[in-house]
This record gives C-alpha cells, structure tokens and sequence, in this order.
C-alpha cells in the first residue's frame, strides 16, 4: 500500500525536528575545533595522563561492575532466597541519586576525615584512582543489574531439564543454558558502563583528588578557562566509547526465546549456593544502605564526624541558598521533560513500528537511538555552543530539550518494544470499522501499553532530577536545578550542605517512583 502524503510528511518532519535536537548541536560544536589546538592537545601531557586515566577507571569499573551485576541479577532470578524483591530496590536505590552524591558519601565513610579514620583510625587512601573506580561501582552497578536481571528473565528455562536429562553435571548447566542468551546482554552492558564511566565527571570530581580524568579536563577547560575549540575535541574524543556501544549494540544479533512460555520451572534448592549469594546479597544492599545512611548523619549532625550531635543547621543553610526554589525548578524540568519527552517518543515509536516500514522510517529509527551514543557531559557543551544566542539560552527550556534528547533513547526503545508486541491487523480491523488512528491510539494502543508509558515518564523523571552532566553548561541563576548545588556546595567543601541537596533528590525521586507506581498498578487492574 502506497503511503500517503500526510503519513510521508508527519515522518519528514518528526526527523527534521530530531536532527535539529540531536544532530545539529554536535555538528556546530565540532565546528568549534582548531586544528591548531588539536596538534597542541596531542602533545599536551595533562591530556595525556588525564585519558590514560580515563582508560584505567573505565576498564576495571566496567569489569568489577558487570561482574556484580551477573552475580545479583543471577542470585535473584536463580537463588532460592528470601525478600529477593527487597534486596532488588536496594540494589537500584543508588540510581536515584547524582553520580557525584555516590563520591560524597565515600568520603563520609571512607575519606581522611571520614567515619572509619575518625573512630577505627583505618586509611584506605581513597582519594585518587581508588575512590573513583569505588564510586564508579557504585554509580553503575544498578544500571547493570537492571540491563542483566531483565536479559536473565527471556532465558528458556526448559532447557535446563534438556540439560538434566543428558547428564550435563549441576554445576556446568547454568553456564550452558543462561550464556548463550545472555552473550550479548553482557556485551552491551559492558559498553554502557564503560561510557557512563568514562564520561562522568561527578564520582571524579568527589574522590579524584589529583587523579584528573578526561572528563573533569573537560571540565576545566570549558568552565574554567572558556577554551570551546579545545572543549570540542575533547567531548569528540568523549564520543567514541558511545559510538563503539552503539555500533556494537546494533550489530551483535541475539538469541531470543521463541517460546511463548516463559514460566521458569522452581529453583532447585542448593544450600551452598544459595547461602554464598544471600552473603553477596546481604553484603552490597548493607553497603549501598550505609553509604545513603550517611547522608542522613551528616545532614543532622553538627559537624561529621567530630560532634555527632543533632542539629539543623546544615538545613537551614541550604533553604537560605534558595534550594526551594531551585528544587521546583528542578521538578518544573524532570516533569516537562518526562510529559513532552514520553509523548514524543510514543509518536515516535508508533511512526516507526505501526506505519509503513520504508527508508524514510530506517531514518527516522536511526535518529531516534542516536541520542543513546552522546554523552551528557558532551550533549550539553554542544547545546551550549549550537545555540547560544537563540531565545532558548540559559532558560529552562534549553535545559527540558537537553535532558529529553539525554534520556530519549531507553524511552523510545519500551515504546517500541510494547508496541511491537501488539496485534499487527489492528489498523485493518480499525479501517474496516472506519475508526481513524487516532482514536485507535487513543482507545487500542494507549490502554495496551499504559505500563510501558508510565515507566517512561518515570524514567524520564528521575534522571532529569539525578544529572547533572547534561544541564551544567546551560543554566543560569533563575533556570537552575537543584543538582547543580552538589557542585557548588562540594566545590565549597561544605559536604554536609551537599549532603542535604542528595537527600531532597533522592526523598523526591522516591516519592515520585512511589506515586506511579500505585498508579501503574491501579491502570493494570482497570485493564486486566
């Protein structure tokens, strides 16, 4: 069927307008390279050491993380424990914070001044290479969790009994069954991690101390010495991990279960087994719950760790600064992002999956993903330069596109995969029945994939509140998030007031994370 002139334009200009948010900022940006700075950047030995670096974190980050993460993702789908789902919202509580917040509270516990030196006079040395590899882990390891335990979850189980029925030993069937699914999974994780890392200035900036990474070199050119020719190669260097994850992302194929069902047969009680895991278990959700715990001490204590006793004023401080203020700025932008950024990417997945699949919609799908492979750290260096001087510089709604653009990819992909999912003859039924798309959207799709839609407002929400890469070259005094005085109160050395902006991000994330949560089970009842 020959598409029609209205379908054509909508896609035409759906892709326009993603190039402008997407493609047009890193094009203008790239314009900015001197190749003058480029030959003095390559001989510069700080740029040198600040990627050698750069490559050391990401490395050993990325392997220690995805190593926990198929440990916990396979106790949880695996082991025969107890309170499996509790230990899973432990595990993803530290996604609910700034990166950078994830260094402070190493330094409450672990730093020169920290609890551990202070009261047991134990040292780990945590500033350098060490705290940034430490916060790292623990910035990342939910994202890995969450990207394995749901990789671990299409596994075809009933090969398991193939396994047992051909004598393969216990201990080998695990290896045997989960890998060949898991292959790819794994794969893409480790390039996802590596980019977070080694595009992430917060943990750095936190615990890095002299140990200076390509992202906080960034940071210091830009910020601090205005330098956007040599910013510009240094966020084009910053691109390649991402292009490599993304490449490697659509390129791997996967091994998909192609039986329909999917219920795991029961776990099979090993003692051994499962005891090791509920330690692993047991051990990173006390970590993760001290760590978060610490902002508490420190926000009420008087002065961490030398006079533990109650006070408010740290409290107080932060409110004098405006934080109010700042924080409904800050949840103004995650929910206009999260309203606007779900609606275009449900446009965007319906066009690619439900209309006429043609080059004009391989186009378009690219577009959309593409977002996925941009650092914050760099999407934001390049919305500042591509449109500095328009109406939208320094406002909050430069800071909105940003975060959309950031976040739109994960988003666009559940749209996608729900609608994908959905009976391909619907529109037929529905233009014999005369009922136009819209109100087949509206009727058929929304309701059928409304879980889907309020996870990508949910998500959309939360790491608008949480980055702080994305949006630290846009903002000025009146459009500022809260994020932003983590920086300024850590540049300060006032970590007890820093400590108080992570807690009101994390109290409002929980609480948002809560609210759609009772929403999305009460839309899954009506639907059922």
């Amino acid at each position: 069927m020959k598409e029609n002139f209205y379908t054509r334009l909508l896609k035409v200009t759906l892709s326009i307008f993603l190039s402008i948010l997407v493609i047009y900022p890193l094009v203008m940006m790239l314009r900015q390279v001197q190749w003058n700075d480029l030959r003095v950047l390559i001989n510069d030995v700080e740029f040198k050491r600040a990627m050698i670096n750069s490559i050391k974190v990401t490395s050993v980050t990325a392997m220690i993380s995805i190593s926990l993460a198929y440990i916990l993702a396979f106790a949880i789908t695996q082991g025969n424990i107890r309170f499996k789902n509790y230990f899973s919202i432990i595990i993803m509580l530290p996604m609910l914070l700034p990166s950078i917040s994830h260094g402070l509270s190493l330094v409450n516990i672990f730093g020169d001044n920290g609890f551990l030196n202070q009261y047991f006079n134990i040292n780990i040395n945590l500033y350098g290479f060490k705290g940034i590899v430490m916060g790292s882990v623990i910035y990342t390891l939910p994202v890995a969790f969450l990207l394995l335990l749901d990789a671990m979850r299409y596994v075809d189980y009933n090969k398991y009994e193939i396994a047992e029925v051909l004598g393969i030993p216990r201990w080998r069937r695990s290896l045997i069954v989960i890998w060949p699914y898991m292959k790819k999974p794994v794969i893409v994780t480790f390039f996802a991690i590596a980019t977070m890392v080694f595009t992430d200035y917060g943990v750095p900036l936190a615990v890095g101390g002299r140990f200076k990474t390509l992202a906080t070199y960034l940071y210091t050119e830009v910020i601090g010495l205005l330098n956007f020719s040599k910013g510009a190669i240094i966020g084009g260097v910053l691109l390649i991990p991402a292009l490599i994850s993304f490449l490697i992302d659509i390129s791997i194929k996967d091994v998909r279960n192609n039986n329909l069902n999917r219920v795991k047969k029961d776990v099979i009680t090993n003692k051994i087994r499962d005891f090791i895991l509920k330690v692993i278990l047991v051990s990173i959700s006390t970590l993760i719950i001290v760590l978060i715990g610490s902002f508490v001490i420190l926000v009420v204590a008087t002065k961490y760790p030398y006079d533990l006793s109650f006070s408010l004023d740290h409290i107080r401080n932060v409110l004098n600064k405006d934080a109010l203020k700042y924080l409904l700025n800050a949840i103004g932008i995650s929910a206009s992002a999260a309203v606007v950024g779900s609606l275009l990417a449900y446009v965007v997945a319906y066009v690619t999956t439900r209309l006429e699949q043609n080059w004009l919609t391989k186009v378009l799908h690219i577009i959309a993903i593409s977002s996925i492979a941009i650092p914050g750290i760099v999407l934001g260096l390049s919305y500042m330069i591509g449109f500095k001087g328009s109406f939208i510089y320094q406002t909050i709604y430069i800071i909105i596109l940003a975060n959309i653009v950031h976040f739109f990819a994960s988003p666009y992909l559940m749209a996608r995969n729900a609608l994908q999912k959905l009976n391909a003859h619907y529109e037929d039924i529905g233009k014999t029945l005369n009922v136009s798309r819209f109100r087949m959207v509206v009727d058929v799709f929304i309701p059928n994939t409304i879980d889907t839609i309020i996870e990508m407002v949910i998500y959309f929400f939360i790491n608008s509140m949480t980055t702080i890469s994305a949006v630290t070259f846009l903002y000025s005094v009146k459009s500022m998030p809260i994020s932003i005085m983590i920086n300024q109160f850590t540049g300060a050395l006032m970590f007890e007031e820093a400590a108080t902006v992570s807690i009101m991000i994390l109290i409002t994330n929980v609480v948002v994370k809560m609210v759609f949560t009772l929403i999305k089970k009460k839309y899954t009842l009506i639907y059922s």
